[in-house]
C-alpha cells in the first residue's frame, strides 16, 4: 500500500511540474501566434539601453526584468491571456517566465532565441 500512495505523490509531482512549465517557442511560432491570436501580450524584458540599439519586435511592451520593479510591471498584464516574453537571447526571458507562472499566468511562452534570433531572421523591429 505503501508503494502505491509514494506512486501517487511521484506522480501528481510531474503532473504539477508539467502544468507550471513555460513552454520555449521560436520566430516563426511567436509570429504565428500573434497572427491567430492578436490578444496574446508580447513582453521584451530587455533594458532601455537594448530597446534603444535594437528596437522592439511590433507590439511589444516594454518590462525590463533587471529594474527594481519588475514584478509590479508584469502584474499589470491580463493573467487571463497568454504571453510571450523575449531577452535578447534567451538568458532573462525564460526566468521571466518561470516568474509569470508563479504569479498565477496560465499560458506562458518564452520566445527562446530572442531579439538576436529575430533579427537574424530579417524581421522588422520598431523604437
Amino acid at each position: 500500500m505503501q508503494n502505491r500512495s509514494l506512486l501517487w505523490v511521484v506522480a501528481l509531482l510531474f503532473l504539477s511540474a508539467a502544468v507550471s512549465a513555460q513552454t520555449q517557442i521560436d520566430a516563426a511560432q511567436t509570429t504565428a501566434f500573434r497572427l491567430k491570436d492578436p490578444s496574446i501580450q508580447l513582453v521584451d524584458v530587455r533594458t532601455p539601453a537594448e530597446w534603444q540599439q535594437t528596437g522592439v519586435i511590433e507590439g511589444a511592451r516594454k518590462m525590463n526584468y533587471n529594474s527594481p520593479d519588475f514584478q509590479q510591471q508584469v502584474a499589470q498584464l491580463d493573467k487571463t491571456k497568454p504571453v510571450i516574453v523575449y531577452c535578447a537571447a534567451g538568458g532573462r526571458s525564460p526566468k521571466a517566465a518561470k516568474l509569470l507562472l508563479k504569479m498565477g499566468f496560465q499560458n506562458v511562452y518564452d520566445y527562446a532565441g530572442g531579439m538576436n534570433d529575430w533579427k537574424a531572421r530579417g524581421n522588422k523591429t520598431v523604437q
